[in-house]
């Protein structure tokens, strides 16, 4: 009898544990879904995603200092990666911070910005962490296309090569003769102990 009453409290016990998981993956995939929303809308919309702190006092245009609250990004959304292939739209900002990868793609400033000769780096999460970003990356194929949208211009690019590296590995970074975007992310998903990187080529 006393096992059997076991048996049942270990088995609601399981069940709390399940609905717990299941409603906080469905909160953190929202809260990561607006986020995005609100920085495309707001990339659509104007080109004032400067870096602020959170503490720090803004001047503005009449001289006068205001208090005005950070983007949730923290950092400006300079453009949009998009994958058709694989339904990706994504907002990039500056730099690998962890802070920026967080709740966006990054653009690794050591390299060239898109539409500019040589190579342009973009790196991403793929795990539910830090959201979905790059989840599908390795469901991309040669020849696919990716478009980066600026406030100016959008760029085209086609895969040519796709490769597995060790993390150590920062030939991905060097700059090249042609206009190349390359993006990169961890791999195999949820292990992550080599990188996943893509690489296009600009196409008119």
């Amino acid at each position: 009898m006393k096992r059997n009453k076991f048996v049942r409290f270990l088995g609601f016990v399981l069940m709390v544990i399940g609905v717990l998981v299941l409603v906080t993956s469905i909160t953190v995939n929202t809260f990561q879904y607006l986020t995005k929303l609100e920085a495309i809308n707001s990339f659509n919309e104007d080109d004032t995603w400067e870096k602020i702190e959170d503490t720090e006092d803004i001047v503005s245009s009449e001289g006068e200092n205001s208090e005005e609250e950070a983007p949730i990004f923290g950092s400006k959304i300079n453009y949009l990666v998009r994958i058709p292939k694989i339904d990706s739209v994504e907002p990039v900002s500056e730099g690998t911070s962890k802070e920026a990868l967080a709740n966006s793609l990054g653009h690794d400033t050591s390299t060239v910005n898109p539409g500019e000769k040589g190579n342009c780096v973009i790196a991403g999460h793929r795990n539910y962490t830090f959201g979905k970003f790059f989840n599908r990356l390795d469901e991309v194929e040669i020849g696919d296309m990716i478009y980066v949208d600026t406030h100016e211009e959008t760029y085209t690019y086609k895969v040519k090569e796709i490769k597995v590296v060790e993390p150590e590995d920062v030939s991905i970074l060097e700059n090249t003769e042609e206009e190349i975007l390359t993006l990169y992310t961890c791999t195999p998903i949820y292990i992550a102990t080599h990188r996943l990187v893509v690489i296009a080529e600009r196409v008119e």
